[in-house]
């Protein structure tokens, strides 16, 4: 039986939002749970797995059982050995269709009919691509460690806040690079609306499905990498209802003569009302209430299952015993590559943009003076120090000329010294401002104590500026 796809656009609060059901869909392209498979002795973890037909590429290691408020462990599948000619054409087309001008229900329709049954949402945004911790990402996942950002639900932001992806998983081995592919795509790039195609795989991360040298010419000459992304919408969620508080209650107090001598509002208390049952479901980006589905697609949510195991799931166990040859590392790349992706926004900085709406210059003012308030109101968070770190990481990420006065003012305050490294490393990012080099400079020639924690950070600062 082949895949029936349907698309519908809704509105939604003036947004326009792209929605796709699949029945009957191949479960050629998705995730599904692999049980314990990482070989700790722990029960506490669990093994996810992102496949492409019978082949596992990513493997997502979720400790304590799972939690959505913890990092994940990823790697690049051992036993990934290729996909077959079926799934590759229908990712070429696509990627061709979207750079010819079709829409992304119409040019992803290819892709939909090899994906789970479900409902998804398609959407084009930028991309970085790196692993979130300024490592370009192709050859960033050869040994299974623990990725910032890969929980579903970010501490720093809280779990009701919506949010775009932005980072990458490489679904092919490095070993396919090609210096050769690399030359047409430098052209390319330069052309292209669509630089790349994503499925969200979790939290901040995404799974690149086609677009791998594309990846490296736009990092190289400087061009936005724009994706279309797929997201799956599986997660339900309720919304806290705050109705407006009463008007306040009027107490009258009367003297000995009967008359008021006294007139009292006293403010009612402001009512918190959590509906019954579910408000609607979501993915990453985008929150659905109920009444807003189309019913067909509603139907599917409500009767489909969430979570099941694709027909090729026993070949796909079967293959996460391979052990892999040695892996290529990112150093096969022009160091070019590797230096612009250090310099790009990471996990923390997205994660404090999201956290936070704005920061005035009185609010600054009040964290360097060791304050966590202004007027009566929390600035960021009521620990100090991770006040300090998520102020930077937003102000290095939305106002760079703001963050260097911020970072310079903090680093020259000796009542500030515990935050001092983290704010250096920070600023070190800056690599090309004059006002940084001079503060760095001052701070190696004097051999000011207050320095002290800085001096390491700040030498190697000087030292690159003058070699650049």
């Amino acid at each position: 039986m082949s895949a029936e796809v349907k698309s519908e656009t809704i509105d939604l609060n003036g947004k326009s939002v792209l929605l796709v059901s699949v029945k009957n869909g191949e479960a050629a392209i998705g995730t599904c749970l692999a049980g314990h498979t990482d070989y700790s002795g722990s029960a506490s973890t669990q093994t996810r797995l992102f496949f492409i037909g019978t082949d596992p590429v990513i493997n997502l290691i979720c400790p304590n059982h799972s939690n959505k408020q913890s990092d994940k462990l990823v790697s690049f599948s051992p036993g990934f050995q290729g996909y077959d000619q079926k799934i590759h054409d229908a990712l070429g087309n696509s990627f061709n269709k979207l750079n010819d001008g079709d829409s992304l229900a119409a040019g992803l329709r290819d892709i939909f009919a090899l994906l789970e049954d479900g409902v998804y949402t398609a959407y084009m945004s930028d991309y970085y691509p790196t692993d979130g911790s300024g490592i370009f990402f192709w050859g960033g996942y050869n040994i299974s460690h623990e990725v910032r950002g890969t929980a579903e639900h970010s501490r720093v932001m809280g779990r009701d806040q919506t949010f775009k992806p932005c980072f990458l998983v490489p679904t092919e081995p490095l070993d396919y690079f090609a210096p050769k592919t690399r030359v047409n795509t430098d052209e390319q790039v330069k052309r292209r609306r669509v630089q790349g195609i994503v499925y969200h795989l979790s939290g901040f991360h995404s799974a690149l499905l086609k677009g791998h040298h594309g990846a490296v010419s736009c990092v190289d000459k400087d061009i936005p990498y724009s994706c279309a992304v797929i997201e799956k919408i599986t997660e339900p969620y309720t919304d806290i209802i705050y109705p407006e508080a009463p008007p306040p209650v009027t107490v009258t107090e009367e003297g000995e003569d009967g008359e008021v001598t006294e007139v009292k509002p006293v403010a009612a208390p402001k009512p918190i009302f959590v509906p019954e049952g579910i408000t609607g479901f979501r993915s990453p980006s985008v929150k659905i209430p109920l009444n807003a589905f189309p019913k067909e697609m509603l139907r599917i949510l409500l009767e489909g299952i969430a979570e099941y195991k694709p027909r090729q799931f026993s070949i796909l166990s079967a293959k996460l015993s391979t052990v892999r040859r040695k892996s290529v590392s990112n150093n096969v790349l022009p160091l070019t590559i590797l230096e612009k992706s250090e310099q790009m926004p990471d996990c923390e900085m997205i994660e404090s943009a999201y956290a936070i709406k704005k920061l005035s210059d009185d609010e600054l003012n009040c964290l360097l003076r060791g304050d966590v308030e202004y007027n009566g109101e929390v600035i960021v968070s009521p620990n100090f120090y991770s006040s300090i770190v998520t102020a930077c990481n937003f102000l290095q990420f939305s106002d760079t000329q703001r963050f260097v006065d911020f970072a310079i003012a903090i680093m020259d305050n000796p009542d500030l010294a515990a935050t001092h490294d983290y704010v250096a490393h920070r600023a070190a990012a800056q690599v090309s401002s004059r006002k940084l080099y001079s503060f760095f400079k001052g701070a190696v020639d004097g051999g000011d104590a207050k320095y002290e924690k800085i001096l390491p950070v700040a030498k190697t600062f000087v030292s690159r500026y003058k070699d650049k």
